[in-house]
């Protein structure tokens, strides 16, 4: 009798053990005296894509984000980047939302490529692009993101009378993603074009820059003069902390 007593009771226990295993775990929260505060639900596994080894580029798209697509075109390019002879992949994201009256931000997202011809995902970077809304007059500032020598380039213009531009390149290397270089220039319009304006190139690797200076940009005939030097070796930025609408102390400091 003690016996079947007993094997009921186990029974009954481990029935109740199985109906509690199959709900989310429920954590009480600590409250002061006085205080009402609804359980926190803790789930047991996240809602969000495994993001390594898939199959389509895309699919390294964070939830709430879009791939970039512009004039009939996606702004999207392969190539190597990290050296092992494999296509890479390089987009321009933006969120699908927005904040009222403010263009959606932007971001740059890097894949590997792997063997089996999937792809994993390397950065994202979220100040690294400038939003639709930052190029003045001009308009959308993105001008274009490609590939060169195994370098993303991510390349910027605007403004209205006064024009500016900004050419960025990074580079994987040391197991992370590094600014290595930067060309920024500004003209007047009136007078000067992008080849004969105000530009300043600078070789982050090295320290070397070169500079073309205006010396009177709204003259008839606008005089400039060049300069060279090396600034010195300085630590390289990450590609996770650069901000496209930052200074250039960013990465010359």
């Amino acid at each position: 009798m003690k016996f079947m007593v007993y094997f009921m009771v186990l029974t009954f226990m481990v029935g109740l053990s199985a109906c509690q295993a199959a709900e989310p775990t429920t954590v009480e929260p600590r409250t002061m005296a006085g205080e009402t505060t609804a359980p926190i639900i803790v789930q047991m596994e996240s809602a969000e894509p495994k993001v390594n080894e898939v199959k389509d580029a895309n699919l390294l798209i964070p939830t709430g984000w879009q791939l970039l697509v512009r004039h009939n075109s996606a702004e999207r390019v392969e190539g190597d980047l990290n050296k092992d002879g494999i296509q890479d992949v390089a987009m321009v994201i933006e969120k699908i939302e927005a904040m009222k009256e403010e263009a959606p931000e932007r971001a740059l997202l890097i894949g590997f490529g792997n063997r089996d011809s999937t792809y994993t995902r390397s950065i994202i970077a979220e100040k690294a692009i400038l939003k639709a809304d930052e190029g003045g007059i001009w308009g959308d500032p993105l001008d274009s993101i490609f590939i060169d020598r195994g370098s993303i380039v991510v390349s910027f213009y605007g403004g209205s009378n006064f024009r500016w531009y900004g050419n960025y390149r990074f580079r994987f290397q040391n197991g992370d993603w590094y600014l290595i270089g930067a060309t920024l220039g500004s003209y007047f319009t009136g007078t000067m074009t992008e080849k004969t304006g105000d530009e300043a190139d600078y070789n982050l690797l090295t320290g070397d820059y070169v500079k073309r200076i205006v010396d009177d940009p709204k003259a008839e005939q606008p005089t400039t003069h060049t300069i060279t030097g090396n600034m010195g070796k300085k630590q390289l930025l990450k590609l996770r902390d650069f901000v496209a609408a930052g200074s250039t102390d960013q990465f010359l400091k």
